[in-house]
């Protein structure tokens, strides 16, 4: 409740600061695409609490932002789908069962779906390029994917259905615009998701268990200006 309390004091600051700045302000559309990147646990290769064996995959992102000098207001939505290492859990496997029979993976892609919204830090712009910091709060779906592993010698020893769970997820990523012209430019941007689903695996004892999802996003995408220019 208090980091909620302390969220909304932010938010609200940061609209008195938009409204407040006489300069240029601008309203942008954002589309941009590239790579997601696991890290810490959720990119951990071996059979330890947590570990996700997560890959990299790409993603989709679109945002608006609205900004004057130094403070505005952004929302945005994504899509980021990111590879399971078959090849590394199933090497895992060989270890543990020391190489008894042969192991096979089959294993389908992470995906998160996210909403945020969030507040900008703007440095002025120069030569037609601005830099922004981006912290944003919101929600995601995350999908855990179909895994099923199977031994040559004592047949399916695991498997973890396809299933989704929602959850909070936390953003804090760099921008930079560069304005081809008045209405038109490209966008470079880099983003640090961190989001903690809690999934179902029924063969285990507890039934459920939660994944810490952390992922960096590096995208290239265009900007366009929405409002008129005057």
């Amino acid at each position: 409740m208090k980091r909620t309390a302390i969220t909304i004091v932010i938010l609200l600051t940061s609209v008195n600061l938009v409204c407040a700045q006489k300069a240029d302000k601008k309203s942008i559309f954002v589309a941009s695409s590239g790579i997601s990147i696991p890290f810490d646990d959720f990119a951990n290769k071996k059979m330890e609490n947590k570990a996700g064996f997560a890959g990299v995959g790409p993603n989709i992102e679109t945002e608006f932002l609205h900004y004057g000098n130094y403070f505005g207001l952004s929302a945005g939505i994504g899509y980021s789908s990111m590879f399971f290492n078959e090849n590394a859990y199933r090497a895992e496997y060989d270890r543990i069962l020391n190489h008894y029979g042969e192991n096979t993976v089959s294993a389908g892609n992470y995906q998160v779906m996210k909403g945020l919204l969030g507040f900008i830090l703007k440095i002025p712009e120069m030569k037609h390029t601005e830099v922004l910091f981006v912290f944003q709060l919101g929600g995601a779906l995350s999908v855990h994917p179909d895994l099923i592993v199977t031994n040559s010698e004592l047949g399916e020893i695991n498997t973890v259905q396809k299933n989704a769970s929602w959850s909070a997820i936390s953003n804090a990523g760099l921008k930079i615009n560069y304005w081809l012209n008045e209405k038109y430019g490209i966008n470079l941007n880099y983003g640090l998701n961190f989001t903690r689903p809690g999934f179902i695996d029924e063969t285990s004892i507890e039934e459920t268990f939660t994944l810490p999802v952390r992922y960096q996003n590096i995208n290239v995408g265009f900007i366009m200006r929405l409002q008129p220019i005057e």
